[in-house]
């Protein structure tokens, strides 16, 4: 016996080790105290204490990204959501994690106990692919909630958990929350045939009328006279194990069948458009007869001709790439002898063109009835190519990002400092803001609130900026555009900020000239130099100019400011680089400039005197010609 005992606690032991060497461990959760339970390896991660317990409202506040949904099992149901992807907050950092529900049971007290696993996930891919669920979940939200016919959604104990916007409007209910909760199997008005058919999961089309004086109790409702003619249909949604998990019902005023039926229509060319845009294809086929449907988007995503028989396309799979195709037509077979229900699997797709492009298909089979010769499957696709390269982008700007850490690092250590700045200042003045009642001090808050806000964007904009310029992403958009106008432009912009005793002046042309330049990139180049020659000039007088010739053009700022040191005139267009320490700014203003103008193969030009002022000047080759 005693043997026995510790077998199995080697045994669990081992086991325990094997799953932390994998990344994995496991959970416990039971719903009654909403409380999680966590192996050593999330205790560890989590940084727990030697019980390892967290409740479930504690675990949802480590999750990161406001868009995240919450995780708990009272949150995305044992039924409905076994697994989710999330980003967690943890003692190493920000993670990556994979959670699955594995099964349930009632313990002795009577307390639901749910057990899962938890599997930390490789960054890259499992963003890129909860991007893409969170894509598909907004379009088929999109979808259910502008369908213009009824959809209720009941769970297998009859109990409406969803429905959308015209299927309030149909049944006259202000909001959701008036009607959700109701049982189909108590509604006095539905067919008693109809409960019946559902009760045994058969599919079914049927028309009734739907008479709104014997509601009664049953919901909340504006109408209560009132008739109306549906047409109905019902069916059953099952999950990847072929399991009932749903019933849906559509419904469609038969009164409006025409206008109904001609949005049914435009929904479906709808759906074609969305289908085009996203790149998201359906199909559904019957794998015995080769009979079914697919969408034009569906066959583009897989390299086929819209016209090419399904039968055909999952016969020869021409297009895949060999080892993609040997696992479709082995899914195929084992769908045959009933031996598998589900494929989600990247594949690769041969064009006719030569190139090679990514697909992501599912295929789950809904309906296995081979004695009556249905097999039928549900295929989704879409593009993925995109995501792939961008994945591709990631890794190499990762590895761009380790091959230079140290800078990294100098630059991370900068940027929390300038943006804790800004940031402790929004805080704290919006704490002092809700303590006071003093109208006067409210506005002086406020007022330094929005003043840290823009400093806090700016230098969002200037990362932005020095990221692009750095990974090769800046766009330049040439364009003709009059430049005594885009300057004018700049300087109204700054009228407010001139200090008093300081005069803003312009020095232009006679003629106006237009220029094939990038109008925005310029403007904030000028921008940064009106910012920096008003912060340093007390007296006197800041001027804007431009000179022009037919191949470059010359735009300056010039200033009675207090100059810069000779020594320093190099260094300012470094980053992180500032003549007062204590100046409010990153100092990344002027290296970006530089960046840009070198990026539109000009130069910068710069020229000061202590006590005297300074000037900063682009030279730009471009286009130009007077306007007429």
């Amino acid at each position: 016996m005693i043997n026995s005992v510790m077998n199995r606690l080697q045994d669990f032991t081992f086991f325990s080790q094997l799953m932390a060497n994998a990344n994995m461990g496991w959970w416990k959760a039971n719903l009654s105290t909403a409380n999680y339970e966590c192996s050593d390896f999330i205790v560890e991660l989590l940084g727990l204490d030697q019980t390892g317990i967290i409740s479930f409202e504690d675990f949802n506040k480590r999750i990161l990204k406001e868009e995240q949904r919450p995780t708990t099992v009272h949150s995305f149901g044992v039924h409905q959501r076994p697994e989710a992807v999330y980003l967690l907050d943890t003692v190493k950092g920000a993670v990556w994690m994979r959670s699955k529900i594995c099964f349930q049971e009632t313990d002795e007290d009577g307390n639901e106990i749910v057990y899962g696993t938890a599997e930390v996930q490789d960054a890259p891919d499992m963003a890129s692919a909860y991007q893409a669920l969170q894509h598909s979940e907004r379009l088929l939200y999109n979808i259910f909630k502008h369908l213009p016919i009824g959809i209720e959604l009941y769970n297998m104990d009859g109990v409406l958990i969803d429905l959308n916007d015209k299927e309030l409007e149909m049944f006259h209910v202000e909001k959701k929350e008036d009607i959700l909760g109701i049982n189909i199997f108590e509604n006095p008005i539905f067919p008693k045939e109809m409960k019946e058919r559902l009760k045994k999961n058969e599919d079914a089309d049927f028309t009734f009328r739907y008479d709104f004086s014997k509601v009664g109790s049953y919901y909340q409702n504006s109408q209560k006279e009132a008739k109306i003619d549906l047409m109905t249909k019902v069916t059953t949604l099952y999950d990847n194990e072929h399991q009932p998990i749903n019933y849906l019902l559509i419904n469609a005023d038969k009164t409006e069948t025409t206008v109904a039926y001609n949005k049914i229509q435009e929904f479906e060319e709808f759906f074609e458009l969305v289908g085009d845009y996203a790149k998201v294809g359906y199909a559904h086929f019957n794998v015995l007869t080769g009979h079914g449907y697919a969408q034009k988007s569906w066959y583009d995503n897989i390299g086929e001709e819209d016209e090419t028989p399904l039968s055909e396309i999952f016969s020869a799979s021409r297009h895949f790439h060999p080892d993609d195709r040997a696992l479709l037509i082995q899914f195929l077979d084992d769908v045959r002898k009933g031996l598998t229900v589900k494929l989600s699997k990247e594949m690769r797709i041969y064009r006719e063109d030569g190139t090679c492009t990514w697909t992501y298909v599912h295929l789950l089979v809904r309906k296995y009835a081979p004695q009556d010769q249905i097999i039928e499957i549900i295929s989704i696709n879409y593009d993925i190519t995109e995501l792939k390269r961008t994945e591709e982008m990631l890794v190499k700007a990762r590895d761009k990002a380790e091959a230079s850490d140290r800078l990294k690092s100098a630059f991370l250590a900068n940027m929390s400092h300038e943006i804790r700045t800004p940031l402790n200042a929004i805080v704290g003045f919006s704490s002092l803001l809700t303590s006071t009642e003093n109208a006067a001090e409210k506005e002086l808050y406020n007022s330094l609130i929005g003043h840290n806000n823009k400093l806090l964007l700016n230098l969002i904009n200037d990362v932005i900026d020095l990221s692009k310029i750095e990974s090769g992403y800046l766009e330049l958009r040439p364009d003709w555009v009059n430049l005594t106008e885009l300057l004018d432009e700049s300087v109204a912009e700054y009228a407010h900020q001139v200090p008093s005793g300081v005069e803003l002046l312009t020095n232009y042309p006679a003629h106006d000239s237009l220029v094939e330049l990038d109008s925005l990139r310029i403007k904030q180049i000028l921008s940064n130099f009106l910012s920096n020659a008003l912060k340093n000039t007390t007296t006197g007088h800041v001027e804007v100019f431009y000179e022009v010739d037919h191949q470059s053009v010359r735009i300056g700022v010039k200033d009675t400011g207090r100059g810069i040191p000779q020594n320093m005139l190099e260094k300012i267009f470094e980053r992180f680089e500032k003549l007062d320490s204590f100046a409010q700014g990153a100092g990344l203003g002027l290296s970006i400039c530089k960046l840009i103008v070198e990026k539109m193969n000009g130069r910068v030009l710069v020229d000061s005197q202590l006590g005297i002022g300074t000037t900063f000047v682009i030279e730009l080759p471009c286009r130009s010609m007077l306007v007429e």
